[in-house]
């Protein structure tokens, strides 16, 4: 594709070249004074009708996904048919007269076939000239509109259906985490009545509710006095929870392993092999180490004999 299309006479010499284009299919009239040349299929369905007399095209003829070309009887008329199981859908009829005005048209939900009642050409004896165009019929555009597009600020998808008076909305997908679980208005959020409150993983249930009870002590606040509120945001942060020796010895894990990290890397570049400039920091960085090791050693207590 694209094909090339010629005639030729009966000594297969050539008479007339039509041209290359997306064409498969030749459709003679039954006197073989016009014939219809297109693409049909998965081609564009534009079809060409020649006068076979002149050598001269008389029109292009747009019968996009038709799968089935016809002449009439007394050819004059062209039937395109769109068929299923071919296309399940815009199945019809469209004829056309050979000078291109469209005579006919019909949509139905399923069509399987069509073809013209048989009669013999005789009864249709051919005129010198080709007959005049009927009047033709126009089609109303049956495309569907396009959907208006709803007005309005752009929301967020995770705010879209909340109610017009709800908090504001989560800045991160973090705070919105925290609101699904603690009990805020995000979307989503659902409360089981009688059931125990989410937690989120590896928090107590003891944050949960003060998490809650911290909830419901700021909107108090907010409802008796706005000012208050206010105030409280401005309040500095409390101080840090004192360190647990659970937290100490996660903490010196984590360094002795950094110390053996740093011995390989010191083992490399005694061997010759060179570094980067963030390993050579980390070796640089050892004596730091060892000395946080001996300050979070002194916090521990004491095993009892």
């Amino acid at each position: 594709m694209p094909a090339k299309a010629a005639l030729f006479n009966h000594r297969a010499e050539l008479v007339f070249d039509l041209g290359t284009a997306p064409r498969n299919l030749v459709r003679f009239n039954p006197h073989g004074r016009v014939f219809a040349v297109g693409g049909f299929g998965n081609l564009s369905g534009m079809v060409d009708l020649w006068d076979r007399k002149t050598l001269k095209k008389i029109c292009t003829l747009d019968a996009h996904g038709a799968s089935l070309c016809e002449w009439s009887p007394d050819g004059r008329y062209l039937l395109a048919a769109t068929l299923s199981p071919r296309l399940r859908v815009d199945n019809g009829i469209r004829i056309w007269h050979y000078s291109g005005v469209l005579v006919y048209h019909q949509q139905t939900d399923e069509l399987f076939h069509v073809n013209w009642r048989p009669a013999p050409v005789s009864l249709f004896p051919q005129r010198s000239s080709l007959s005049p165009a009927p009047a033709g019929i126009v089609v109303p555009d049956t495309a569907a509109p396009a959907p208006a597009k709803p007005a309005g600020a752009y929301r967020p998808p995770h705010a879209r259906n909340r109610p017009a008076g709800a908090s504001e909305s989560p800045r991160s997908l973090s705070d919105m985490a925290e609101q699904k679980v603690f009990g805020g208005a995000s979307a989503g959020a659902r409360a089981v009545p009688g059931a125990a409150p989410r937690v989120p993983v590896g928090a107590t249930p003891e944050m949960a509710a003060k998490a809650a009870e911290k909830k419901r002590n700021r909107k108090k606040a907010k409802d008796a006095d706005p000012a208050a509120v206010s105030a409280a945001s401005e309040a500095p942060a409390p101080a840090p929870a004192p360190v647990t020796e659970v937290d100490i010895l996660k903490r010196l894990r984590f360094l002795k392993k950094k110390v053996g990290q740093i011995d390989q890397l010191v083992e490399k570049r005694d061997a010759g092999e060179v570094l980067e400039a963030n390993q050579l920091a980390k070796i640089e960085s050892r004596a730091q180490v060892e000395s946080e090791i001996a300050v979070l050693s002194t916090k521990l207590p004491t095993p009892s004999a």
